[in-house]
Parts: C-alpha cells; sequence; structure tokens
C-alpha cells in the first residue's frame, strides 16, 4: 500500500457527520430543554442526555481537529496559495450564500412584520459568512437568524492563516511545535477569563477572533505535518486517551478554558485523529455536513415560531428536526455544486 492509500484510509466521513449532528442536537436540545411546557419524564432524560453527550464531543472541537488535518493536506495537493484559496472560497461560500437566501426567504414569509432596513446590513454580512442578527429579527424564532454561523468565518479566518504561514510550519521541528501548541493552550485559556470577566465588545471580539479556536485546529495540522511519526502513535493510543478523557470528564473536574475546557480542547483533537483511522475506511459520496451545519438553525427557528417543540411529541419534533435539515442540505449541496461550477467556469473564462 503507498503512503497516499494509507493516508485516504480513514474514517473522517464518519467523523464529520457525527460533529455536524453533534453541534444540531446540542442546539436543539437546548432549546427543547428551555421552551418545552410539558415534556414527558422520558422526552426530558432523552433531551438532557443528548445535550450531554453533545457536549462531552463538542462538534466544533472535532470540526476544527479534522479541518486543521485535512486542509493541510489540501493545501499541498492544491501547489499554490491562490489555487488553495480559491478552492477554500468555492467549497464554503456558495453554499453559504444559497442558506442566505434561504434564510431570507423563511423570514420574509413568516415575520415580514418585523422586517426594517436593518436587513441590508445582515445580508452583507451574511455574503462574507459573518454571524449577525438584525435587530428586527430578536424577537423571530431562537431570537438568533442562524446561530451557529460564527464557525464558517472562524474557519475562513484559520484557512487564511494556513495558507499564509503553511510553508513555515512544514520546516518546524516537533519541539517547536509543542511551544507553538501551548502557546495556543495559553490563549485559548486567557480568551477564556477574559470573556468570563470582562464586559462590552470584547467577549464578542473574542467570540468572532480564530485565536481562541486556534489550539484544535493547529493541532490537526501538527498531526498531519508529523504523520509518519505521530499517526502509528495515535492509532495505537486513541483507546487509552478516550478512556482518560471519559474518567476526567466524569470525575467532574472543573477545568477553565474557552468554549470548551482546556482538557477536551487539548485531548480530544488527538483522539479525533486517531480516531479517524480506527474506524472503518468509509467513503461517503455525498458530504452533506456542511449542509446540515448551515441549515439546521433554520430549521429550528422554524419549529420554534410554530412552537412546533411543544405541540409535537418529542420523538416526532427530532423526526421533523433532522428531516428538515438533511433534505434542506441535501438540496442546497445540489445547488451549490452549480453555483461552484459556474464560477469555475466564469473564472476560467476570465483568466483565457
Amino acid at each position: 500500500m503507498t503512503m497516499r492509500e494509507e493516508f485516504d484510509k480513514n474514517g473522517f466521513d464518519l467523523l464529520r457527520y457525527a460533529a455536524a449532528l453533534s453541534v444540531m442536537f446540542l442546539h436543539y436540545s437546548s432549546y427543547t430543554m428551555i421552551l418545552a411546557d410539558g415534556l414527558s419524564a422520558l422526552g426530558a432524560e432523552a433531551m438532557d442526555g443528548t445535550r450531554r453527550l453533545a457536549l462531552l464531543f463538542p462538534g466544533v472541537v472535532i470540526l476544527f481537529a479534522m479541518s486543521g488535518f485535512l486542509i493541510s493536506a489540501s493545501f499541498e495537493r492544491a501547489g499554490s496559495r491562490k489555487v488553495f484559496f480559491e478552492r477554500r472560497i468555492l467549497r464554503m461560500y456558495p453554499e453559504l450564500w444559497i442558506c442566505t437566501i434561504v434564510n431570507l426567504a423563511v423570514v420574509c414569509f413568516l415575520v415580514p412584520e418585523l422586517l426594517d432596513g436593518s436587513l441590508f446590513l445582515w445580508i452583507a454580512t451574511q455574503i462574507v459568512g459573518i454571524a449577525n442578527t438584525p435587530e428586527c429579527l430578536k424577537s423571530f424564532g431562537t431570537g438568533s437568524v442562524n446561530g451557529a454561523l460564527w464557525t464558517v468565518f472562524t474557519e475562513m479566518q484559520l484557512y487564511i492563516v494556513l495558507g499564509i504561514f503553511y510553508p513555515g510550519l512544514k520546516k518546524m521541528k516537533t519541539g517547536h511545535w509543542t511551544v507553538l501548541l501551548i502557546m495556543f493552550a495559553a490563549v485559548n485559556l486567557a480568551c477564556g477569563e477574559m470573556a468570563q470577566n470582562l464586559d462590552g465588545i470584547i467577549p464578542k471580539l473574542i467570540e468572532r477572533m480564530f485565536l481562541p479556536y486556534a489550539l484544535w485546529f493547529f493541532i490537526g495540522v501538527f498531526c498531519y505535518q508529523k504523520r509518519q511519526s505521530v499517526l502509528p502513535v495515535l492509532k495505537k493510543a486513541c483507546l487509552p486517551m478516550l478512556v482518560v478523557y471519559l474518567a476526567v470528564k466524569y470525575a467532574g473536574l472543573k477545568l477553565p478554558g474557552y468554549y470548551t475546557d482546556i482538557l477536551t480542547g487539548t485531548v480530544l483533537p488527538f483522539v479525533v485523529i486517531g480516531g479517524g483511522y480506527c474506524l472503518p475506511s468509509v467513503r461517503l459520496r455525498t458530504d452533506l455536513s456542511y449542509g446540515i451545519f448551515l441549515y439546521h438553525w433554520i430549521i429550528l427557528n422554524i419549529l420554534v415560531h410554530y412552537d412546533l417543540i411543544n405541540k409535537l411529541q418529542w420523538p416526532l419534533g427530532v423526526a421533523l428536526f433532522l428531516t428538515g435539515s438533511v433534505t434542506a442540505a441535501a438540496v442546497s449541496g445540489r445547488l451549490g455544486k452549480a453555483l461552484q461550477n459556474l464560477l469555475r467556469i466564469t473564472g476560467n473564462s476570465q483568466c483565457r
């Protein structure tokens, strides 16, 4: 087996869906526990268990760790910064723009009486992926137009940083990487302290910057850069690391950190990369994980707007949420592919 075949033999497609489902059901279970009036004992237990599981394995941490690993490989395949950035833009933005149009259509149909001029600023921010809820829609649904969107803008920042510094990162020795990751861990802890103790715009800026999340992403980059020596170790150590991770988590220790505790931020990314090579090598022809990530909040807002969390039995609510998110992702994925191809054809014709 060649090195390339060995590298491709992983279960990251499965983990990508696991991350998307973790994020979406964290949001659904959290809002169900807040908004549901007559949730049965079984329903309350199911939602609480779902939320606990999603917090135990945060989808955003999984996503960023895998992204750092796989996007490093993507940069090397691209061969140049220009091609790398073009591919990243075409991967992220066409489907985001379609999602923005869908979201706009939803609010125009459901709550036209709430809309005002602040909607134009919202549209402008969505074009580049900046999470923002216009004042006129603060009372709609969950109070956030698309609460998961902040990760898209953060991801793009990390892509830019990687694209700029990747040639230098390739030359770094393991000792240098250790120092860099310790620095990112310190930044994560510092951001956690500032977000907890400061008021005003600073916590919002921290939330929108890549720095608090860089630790998870660059652990993935490190694992790719040192894959020949790191991956065999991680494959063997994955299960013991997972056991230790779960033991510490269930011990109930209160550890600091931004978004999640520092144990999760440092151990889980390594477990994810190692686990990707312990899982069955499954290749899924269609990747709906990004679309699920984009659309689940829109579906959640619709459910909250019509109070279906209370009107439906909780299994039906879960089924409707999942079905709506997956269906929207599937349709959007096809439209996104068509828009990507159109932009490629337009770009190539302009180059000629």
